[in-house]
């Protein structure tokens, strides 16, 4: 290319840098006149918004425009002229480009947007109060009229957010913000409102859509063409209601059938997302305490409401200072809302305030309690139910004063949304916690991890993960109920079981049963479906989709219900011996339901409602009569159009001339070719091309306002059809709810089914509700533990009886040994029996227990002004006022978070409590020793294990006459179980020193030292320890904390000083027991006979007395 002046730009055109970098004013520019304020511009360009403005006649006053400020002033640098460069320095320039700044761009982008380019972000300050548009004066009104509500207000064929709510949707959202008059604003376009809006509420707010309630047509062919358009708050939305509301507004997420967010049948849906429940919160304001209670309990009432499936739960109950029932019941509904009565106590509002902060998505709104106290919430509930059943008025009549309360609280908040039909609906009250039910404490549920995995915070890992299996949404829902609340009535759990089991078979035998899974497959949300059509929110193709599947029913599941003789004899089903399976398979596959689902699709023309055609919807013409007369106005308005063919022909010397429509340009226009000049001047030119023009004669303009009045008027009257048709379902609903209800149970029993088709799964035994309290468990393994491992868990056993056995057994054992795996599986093992499901084990056989009572972990609670011990005594307080002599108690470390002595003593005096006065089974797990000394104190109501390992080399040498060096080339056999199993035992490089056959024999082997031995770590005077995880009978001798700190790879100088610390005090320690052993001695045999507090003998306390007075030395030394 040749090298030389670059090519001259020809004249009108601008470079891009023209616009990117802002030219300095010559003279004569300065000197001219500024032009008045808002005339003024930065560019060419204009956005859509500013261009809206200009055109809607809304957003424009009366008055002329005042001159005012620019909202951005001219950056600094452009104020001034630059100096005019010289001849030599022009001549460089034109060689060569100048480089560009490296913010231009930006400068360039903001320019562009906002109008000056070193502002990159608009904000309110910028505002110039001015007098307000129609539009604005609307906006202040709605405003008003719905405080703490964030507004998307229809304008156009756009969404608009102002002021304070314009900046909330652009921070949650990502939306552009910029001032506008009076408001800052920001825009959403009308196909993408139901993205937008279901992300402001899953962020926690409430967010409403004001619609305009007027169209153009009807508008111009009324009276007030000149005003602005009418607009009202045509729907709400917060996390709660987000399901049962209108699709058009959030959007449909699931995916079409199965569980939505997950694949069916996989269990990873997350089931507390199946459910959003508003819960509403009443507390007694100074209620004296009942009796036997303590300060600071308090009374409380609950309801819980969830829209989209009609579940109402309520509860009144009394609670603790440390409001563990309360904690326990907002773990169970997981509340997407709460409605709370205010004032509330110190101690609950603490700890709502920290279950707010752990649920930050979680939304709370705040009423005055003294609105419905002293009789109001009486009379506002009866003037709710006056006009309804009798039979749901007289439930919500013996409704506990409180739950009361709560329920016309949650009845005002939900009128506001237009869903306080679930209220009506008696047969869905259900108390939270039935006396058939056992009630978990919220330790329970999270440190057995029940419903979700302590350490992700997630489903995966919990109990609840394990043991669903269910392919629909309703079933998810139901089993989480379950798990959460197992059984403690024998019947009952004999029932499901047998359902289980013969579940679980069917797939060996064949017939029906063995393809209920199959059969389930594909059904959608029928307990979702079914309450929104109670709602009247539901479109018409999510009506073909519910009343098809439950039309589809008895085909479906293919089973044979014989006839029954009366109402109240039970329907049996050929082929199937469970009563459970088989009320469940009448009820699901009902005939009668489904013919009610026939009957109301026979009513709708199934392609319309596909295709959401609320206008060709109906059949029948006679039973809407406005829809078929403003059917009959548009046919008419058609009629008419086409009418004015005829004389436009003639007119124009077309015979063949039809009308012509356009995409994006318009209907009924007239087309003729560009050449002709005859066309009359009042003909509207609508568009062309370069052989036609396209025209709307007046009296086709005329026709067609007549014909968009006549297609409002069909459409508004089609809307009012669909509702009142809807309204009609409302009394098949509980027929259909029943049906819907007995299929979520038999997803729940297949889910459980599929579970107990896993290797090595038994069915539990329950003893006679007379018998005796047992947990007696052969070869249990952890459930969780043994679902996600690619290793076998090792099998352990477990041996509690009440009254011919220990009652309790105390486990010890290294760090890190299984102490607490194997307690937890314990309880899992009992609380999967009493769901209904099989178990992990060789043998289970049990007593129904009516509580599982948990004290594990360590953790404060900041939040509320409570330490870690702290906690951790409040937590077992609660188990000795609350557990009964059928209850399961676990215990972990108790004592661990405060002085030696001051921990032994606690929980010492804490078991022989659990033992003596409560007398409930209990599986305690300890690192004192000296809690094992119960066993000599209460013989044959405990029992002693620990936790199995191998020392791989010599323990703490014997210090007694100053540290010796490790001995590194032996191989000591500890505590080994008593099986005939084996282990190879590795050395740190990962290579087999010797199999060791374990048998009953507690002897040390001793291997020849291992060529190549060279690590670091062994220098350490640290035993290292290898986990077999089998639970042994006796104590452990240490705890081996050191090998911990070296797993965790402390420093090997702090392990090191570490160890000789452990032996320096060790070897105190035992020199204070054999000083104490010897002035014992020299004392008179008779009062060596003495019994101590703990029941051994004068030596043995002295004994005891010694290792607390080294134990108190520890402490100080620590």
């Amino acid at each position: 290319m040749k090298k030389g002046k670059p090519p001259q730009r020809p004249s009108g055109q601008r470079s891009i840098a023209s616009f990117m970098f802002k030219q300095a004013p010559t003279a004569k520019e300065q000197s001219a006149p500024a032009a008045p304020a808002d005339q003024q511009t930065d560019g060419k360009f204009a956005t859509d918004e500013v261009a809206a403005t200009a055109a809607n006649p809304e957003t424009q006053t009366k008055a002329p425009p005042a001159k005012r400020a620019r909202f951005f002033p001219p950056p600094a640098d452009t104020a001034t002229a630059a100096p005019a460069p010289s001849a030599s320095q022009s001549q460089s320039v034109a060689k060569q480009p100048p480089a560009p700044k490296p913010d231009a761009h930006q400068r360039f982008q903001n320019k562009l947007v906002l109008g000056h380019g070193n502002r990159k972000h608009a904000d309110s300050s910028t505002i110039v109060p001015q007098k307000h548009t129609p539009l604005e004066l609307q906006v202040v009104d709605l405003k008003k009229r719905h405080p703490g509500v964030l507004l998307a207000i229809e304008v156009g064929y756009k969404f608009r957010f102002f002021g304070e709510d314009a900046e909330i949707a652009a921070k949650e959202c990502n939306l552009f913000v910029y001032p506008d008059r009076n408001f800052m604003t920001a825009s959403i376009p009308l196909p993408r409102l139901h993205v937008y809006v279901r992300r402001l509420v899953e962020a926690g707010h409430k967010v409403g859509i004001v619609r305009q309630t007027e169209t153009a047509a009807i508008k111009a062919a009324g009276d007030n063409k000149n005003t602005p358009f009418q607009r009202r708050l045509a729907a709400l939305y917060t996390q709660s209601t987000l399901e049962a509301g209108s699709l058009e507004d959030v959007g449909d997420t699931s995916q079409g059938t199965g569980k939505a967010g997950g694949e069916a049948g996989s269990g990873h849906a997350g089931n507390e997302s199946l459910s959003r429940f508003m819960v509403c919160l009443v507390e007694a304001p100074d209620a004296a305490p009942p009796p036997g209670g303590k300060q600071g309990d308090s009374e409380f009432g609950v309801v819980a409401v969830e829209t989209s499936t009609g579940a109402v739960l309520w509860d009144q109950f009394w609670d603790g200072m440390l409001r563990a029932g309360l904690e326990a019941r907002l773990m169970y509904t997981a509340p997407s809302e709460l409605l709370i009565a205010q004032p509330l106590s110190r101690p609950s509002a603490s700890l709502l305030g920290s279950y707010s902060t752990a649920s930050r998505r979680m939304r709370s709104e705040s009423v005055p309690a003294d609105k419905y106290r002293n009789g109001g919430a009486l009379a506002a509930v009866t003037a709710f139910y006056g006009k309804g059943d009798q039979k749901t008025l007289d439930t919500a009549m013996n409704l506990p004063p409180l739950v009361l309360q709560a329920l016309a609280h949650a009845l005002d908040y939900l009128k506001a949304f237009n869903l306080e039909a679930v209220l009506r609906i008696g047969p869905a009250f259900r108390r939270l916690h039935s006396e058939h039910e056992m009630s978990l404490s919220p330790n329970t549920l999270s440190q057995l991890e029940v419903l979700r995995s302590s350490e992700s915070g997630e489903e995966r890992g919990s109990l609840l993960w394990l043991l669903d299996h269910t392919v629909t949404p309703m079933g998810g829902r139901l089993l989480r109920h379950w798990v959460a609340h197992p059984l403690r009535h024998a019947p009952t759990i004999t029932a499901r079981l047998d359902a289980v089991q013969e579940l679980a078979a069917a797939g060996s035998t064949g017939g029906a049963l063995a393809s209920l899974g199959e059969a389930l497959k594909g059904i959608p949300d029928l307990e979702r479906g079914i309450m929104r059509l109670v709602h009247r929110t539901a479109s018409p193709s999510e009506f073909l989709t519910v009343l098809q599947a439950l039309a589809s029913l008895p085909m479906r599941l293919r089973v044979e219900v014989e006839e029954v003789s009366s109402a109240e004899e039970p329907a049996s089903v050929k082929g199937v011996d469970s009563a459970l399976l088989q009320e469940h398979l009448a009820s699901a596959a009902s005939q009668e339901v489904a013919e009610h689902a026939r009957d109301m699709l026979s009513a709708v023309d199934e392609e319309a409602a596909h295709e959401n055609d609320m206008v060709q919807l109906f059949r029948s013409e006679g039973r809407f009569p406005d829809v078929t007369r403003c059917r009959l106005e548009v046919d008419a308005s058609k009629d008419a159009l086409q009418a004015l063919l005829p004389p436009l022909r003639k007119q124009l010397r077309m015979p063949r001339l039809e009308y012509v429509s356009v995409q994006n340009q318009g209907d009924w226009m007239i087309e003729v070719p560009a050449d002709r000049r005859d066309i009359p001047p009042d003909w509207e030119k609508v568009c062309s091309t370069k052989k036609t023009n396209r025209f709307h004669p007046p009296q086709v303009s005329a026709a067609m306002e007549a014909l968009a009045l006549a297609t409002e008027h069909l459409q508004a009257a089609a809307k009012a059809a669909w509702a009142a048709f809807l309204s009609e379902f409302a009394s098949l609903y509980l027929p259909f709810r029943s049906a819907v209800q007995a299929l979520a149970a038999l997803d729940a029993l297949h889910s459980l089914a599929m579970v107990a088709q896993s290797h090595g799964y038994v069915r539990p035994e329950f003893v006679p509700s007379n018998g005796e309290p047992q947990l007696v468990i052969k070869a249990g393994r952890h459930p969780v533990l043994d679902a996600i491992l690619d290793e076998p868990v090792v099998p352990n056993d477990t041996c509690l009886r009440g009254s011919q056995g220990p009652r309790a057994a105390i486990i010890t054992g290294p760090n890190m040994g299984g102490k607490s795996c194997f307690i937890r599986q314990a309880a899992l093992i009992a609380l999967m029996a009493q769901v209904g499901s099989l178990v992990p084990a060789e043998s289970a056989r049990m007593h129904v227990l009516d509580a599982i009572f948990t004290r594990m972990g360590a953790a404060d609670n900041l939040a509320r002004g409570r330490s870690t011990f702290l906690e951790e005594l409040s937590e077992t307080s609660a188990i000795l006022e609350k557990a009964t002599d059928r209850s399961l108690v676990i215990v972990d470390e108790l004592g661990r978070g405060t002085a030696t002595h001051d921990g032994v003593a606690i929980a010492h005096a804490t078991l022989q409590h659990l033992i003596t006065s409560t007398r409930c089974l209990t599986l305690f797990v300890t690192h004192y020793p000296k809690v094992a000394s119960l066993q000599e104190a209460l013989p044959g109501m405990v029992s002693t294990f620990f936790m199995s390992y191998i020392q791989e080399d010599e323990s703490l040498p014997d210090h007694s006459s100053g540290p010796q060096p490790m001995q590194t080339d032996q191989l000591q056999n500890r505590m080994l179980p008593r099986t005939d199993a084996a282990v190879t035992v590795t050395q740190a490089t990962g290579s087999p020193i010797r199999k060791l056959a374990m048998h009953t024999t507690a002897s040390s082997a001793v291997a020849g030292p291992s060529p190549g031995s060279s690590n670091k770590e062994e220098q350490l005077h640290v035993p290292k320890i290898a986990f077999l995880y089998k639970l042994a009978e006796g104590v452990a001798d240490r705890s081996f904390g050191l090998n911990v700190a070296r797993m965790a790879q402390l420093p090997a100088s702090v392990v090191e000083r570490a160890s000789q610390q452990a032996a320096s005090f060790e070897a105190s320690t035992m020199e204070l027991v054999r000083a104490a052993e010897r002035r014992q001695a020299s004392q008179a045999p008779a009062t060596q006979q003495q019994l101590c507090p703990f029941g051994a003998s004068k030596g043995r306390c002295a004994k005891t007395t010694a290792l607390s007075l080294a134990a108190q030395r520890l402490s100080e030394l620590h």
